[in-house]
């Protein structure tokens, strides 16, 4: 990144006789990492970044899916893709009316995620509970129907997967954890969901294919630095430990102090979905709590905005579910996701005019209120489909 900025503006110099006024950096998954690690290592080459949903913790973001298959290895914890539904509506079902509203969308994400990252909170909460099958047997493995129990096994496993996973020693810039992911209703049943067991599980065909997914290749290359091996036999805090936190320092975007981009007078909108299966919506709010605690709330609205768009996928897109907390069938339509975020920035950079805290969002003729962490749009009474009768609330 940064040796292309600087190739770039020796030649732009020599085309146009001078540099540009204003420069910006407009990234999205991988590209959203970049834009924040240019802001993070080389504050003075931009003055405006645009990040969405950015891969902020890229070493273990490549991890992340062994870790979920490695929790799996016993194959009672294995959850299968017939429960995917079940999970679904359990989120649904909890989480669909804490923003006042039952209308198939988890708008209160803060809450959800607290009810669901058993890490946090209260000891010994059981979320899961109205789902466990009795006496720990299932009737029937096959059921696909939101009414579907799970086992032990299989609970464990989720309770794994929507929290916070904390690593045997800090990462680059202290951190300590890896959000993983946030209560969704992703249609590929959260993309963590597999049809198959895998080398190194219990009950993997003889022959069965080693785990494989986009990432892969930053366990077995990076971290193992051998195309050959198995990811699942990586062990925390094990001999690969000191690899991780090598690769942590090269890779993540995790740096919360922005101070340096911030006193030069440099602007950041970064928004992220909470339908997101591909990069990780919880280490993306995490981040931006990083960057809050480090900077101080004042400091941070006053030259970046982090907006939270509920139920949007890694293209910040989405759609209501299809039956809503109370139980109802309702049709699905596209989540508002609609806005100008480069024109909010370049007038920003460019005309000084600060955005508002929150901002809406369209979808043909529905609109909603676009809400910076951590506060959420909150049903206030009127038109469901209008901005006006939400409020952006803590």
């Amino acid at each position: 990144m940064k040796k292309t900025h600087d190739a770039a503006m020796v030649i732009i110099e020599r085309a146009y006789g001078e540099r540009p006024r204003f420069n910006y950096y407009i990234g999205t998954s991988q590209g959203g990492r970049e834009a924040l690690t240019v802001a993070q290592r080389y504050p003075a080459d931009y003055n405006g970044i645009a990040a969405n949903v950015p891969i902020v913790s890229f070493s273990t973001l490549m991890l992340a899916p062994e870790l979920i298959r490695i929790r799996e290895k016993p194959q009672a914890n294995w959850v299968t893709p017939a429960k995917v539904n079940a999970i679904r509506g359990e989120f649904i079902r909890q989480c669909d009316g804490l923003d006042g509203l039952a209308d198939g969308i988890i708008n209160n994400y803060m809450a959800c995620r607290a009810i669901f990252d058993v890490t946090q909170g209260a000891k010994n909460r059981r979320p899961w509970a109205a789902k466990r099958c009795p006496n720990n047997v299932d009737p029937n493995p096959e059921d696909t129907s939101a009414n579907a129990c799970l086992t032990d096994g299989q609970i464990s496993t989720l309770q794994f997967t929507y929290a916070r996973y904390s690593f045997a020693r800090p990462l680059a810039h202290g951190t300590r954890s890896f959000g993983m992911w946030v209560p969704n209703t992703d249609p590929s049943g959260s993309g963590l969901i597999l049809n198959a067991r895998f080398r190194g599980q219990e009950g993997a065909a003889d022959g069965a294919p080693m785990h494989a997914h986009l990432g892969v290749l930053g366990v077995t290359g990076f971290l193992m630095k051998n195309l050959s091996a198995n990811p699942l036999d990586y062990t925390e805090g094990g001999a690969l430990n000191r690899r991780r936190e090598e690769l942590s320092a090269i890779l993540d975007g995790t740096n919360p102090d922005l101070s340096a981009f911030q006193k030069r007078g440099g602007k950041m909108i970064v928004t992220i979905g909470t339908n997101d299966t591909l990069a990780s919506p919880g280490a993306q709010l995490d981040y931006y709590q990083s960057v809050i605690d480090r900077m101080g709330r004042a400091t941070v609205d006053g030259f970046a905005r982090l907006f939270v768009m509920p139920q949007t996928g890694h293209g910040l897109s989405g759609t209501n579910y299809g039956v809503d907390g109370e139980g109802r069938t309702i049709a699905s339509l596209p989540v508002p996701n609609r806005y100008d975020q480069l024109g909010l920035l370049f007038d920003w950079v460019e005309n000084g005019k600060t955005p508002a805290m929150s901002v809406t969002v369209t979808a043909g003729d529905k609109s909603l209120p676009l809400c910076s962490y951590p506060t959420y749009p909150r049903f206030k009474g009127g038109p469901a489909g209008a901005a006006g009768s939400y409020e952006c609330a803590r």
